[in-house]
């Protein structure tokens, strides 16, 4: 019923348990690799957090080992940075390019702000609260 290859003990349709470990050890790392992949479409963005204060009549800026309260992620996939805090946070989210200009604007904390599609570059998000200011940068 089988064919008997001159040259070998291999006998067409038949598998030893060595080819059939092969096998899924083969598809387990490619399920592995795929699923690694999927989930790299989202970076999350390192925000540095200054404190803000009064010296002598001018506003300054100052750095202070504060706890960030806020998630920032910028998605390659659909061209979003997505803005996540606790709801009782007030501040102002602006989205600047690396000349300033404001591109895209919120006054509030949970957003999702679109990055302009033909937009190549250094982006800025500029987060503001009453007595702190947060900023991020991400190369386009």
């Amino acid at each position: 019923m089988f064919a008997k290859f001159p040259d070998s003990n291999f006998t067409a349709g038949k598998t030893t348990k060595l080819e059939d470990m092969r096998k899924y050890l083969l598809i387990i790392g490619v399920i592995i690799s795929i699923s690694i992949q999927a989930f790299a479409s989202k970076s999350a963005i390192y925000m540095d957090l200054a404190k803000r204060g009064r010296s002598d009549k001018c506003t300054t800026v100052r750095r202070s080992p504060m706890q960030c309260p806020i998630d920032v992620f910028y998605d390659n996939e659909t061209h979003q940075i997505e803005i996540m805090g606790d709801d009782e946070v007030s501040a102002q989210v602006f989205l600047c390019d690396e000349n300033g200009n404001t591109l895209d604007y919120s006054p509030s904390i949970n957003v999702v702000l679109d990055v302009p599609s033909n937009y190549n570059g250094l982006l800025i998000i500029r987060i503001e609260g009453e007595d702190w200011i947060a900023i991020g940068k991400i190369a386009i």
